[in-house]
């Protein structure tokens, strides 16, 4: 086998192994790189994702290609992102012969907050210019960004109809938690306002290489932005709210939101829109579900702009 030429996407550990020693490539616990070698798994995706001949995808992880090439056979075209640079020139090698793939080196984050300006750029213009509406995001995530990735991805205005994610167990746990769990917090309020979530499929560690130590699942995500998302209108204030009762979950809700002293709203006001929601003053805002979180922000906005209309 030439280091030059790869005629076969490698999913099995002893070929990945040879592949990677020729390439000087070794998995990177920093990028959270755990490949999928169970084929059966890997040819599901795209059957879950409802892959369609004139579908745009965004992958993020290329990894060795394995998905994408699925992913790009089905539909029209993929934008898959891979940031590191050796595993980005493998795949380049592997997926070659598709003329519908964009591949990018580069993170998908600028920071923790925020995504990378310049991909959603280059994925914008390319939707404008082919009259495109829509982009499904299917992945396996790695995931030591899966969180952060998720949450502004939903944030982001891309136009996504429909996300298929490949993430640790206990991700996909946090985003279908009820209030008022251990599990439920801010990755749970923003997924369920933008979405409905549910777990597909739990997968075994032995589907993987390396190991994880961690149970993964397959989630499919539906965007109902008009549900929820749609009713916000400050969607900052929104944020701020619903960070400062879950970095400090086990005070009151009339506490937490003391912490954003917030000019023209006291104590007492606080009170009142608490009482007016029919809530106990005592209540921790871990136990709000998102529409109780969007009827709060909402009074809250009409506090600080008298002439903006409530709901």
């Amino acid at each position: 086998m030439s280091q030059k030429k790869i005629d076969f996407v490698p999913h099995t550990p002893a070929v990945l192994k040879q592949i990677f020693e020729r390439r000087g490539i070794a998995p990177n616990k920093q990028f959270g790189q755990n490949f999928l070698i169970d084929q059966n798994v890997l040819v599901c995706i795209p059957d879950i994702a409802n892959v369609k001949e004139d579908d745009v995808i965004l992958e993020i992880g290329t990894g060795t290609g394995g998905l994408t090439r699925l992913l790009a056979a089905g539909s029209h075209h993929v934008f898959t992102i891979e940031v590191d640079k050796k595993l980005f020139e493998l795949s380049s090698d592997i997926l070659k012969l598709y003329k519908n793939i964009t591949l990018i080196n580069a993170d998908i984050l600028k920071t923790k907050h925020e995504l990378n300006p310049d991909i959603l750029s280059l994925i914008n213009n390319w939707l404008k210019e082919h009259n495109q509406t829509q982009i499904k995001v299917v992945s396996n995530l790695p995931y030591n960004i899966s969180t952060p990735v998720i949450i502004n991805l939903l944030e982001s205005g891309l136009p996504i109809s429909f996300m298929v994610l490949m993430l640790q167990k206990e991700i996909t746990e946090r985003m279908t938690a009820i209030p008022g769990t251990r599990e439920y917090g801010i990755l749970s309020v923003i997924t369920q306002l933008f979405s409905e979530v549910e777990i597909v499929k739990t997968l075994s560690p032995d589907v993987f290489w390396p190991r994880p130590a961690v149970h993964s699942a397959i989630v499919k995500v539906v965007i109902h932005k008009e549900k929820y998302a749609d009713r916000i209108t400050d969607y900052p204030l929104f944020g701020k709210i619903v960070h400062a009762i879950f970095t400090s979950r086990r005070k009151t809700l009339i506490n937490s939101l003391e912490k954003l002293n917030l000019p023209k709203i006291s104590r007492e006001h606080l009170k009142g829109i608490i009482k007016d929601m029919q809530l106990d003053e005592r209540i921790r805002g871990e136990n709000l579900d998102v529409d109780q979180l969007i009827h709060l922000s909402e009074a809250i906005g009409k506090l600080k702009n008298p002439h903006q209309e409530i709901f």
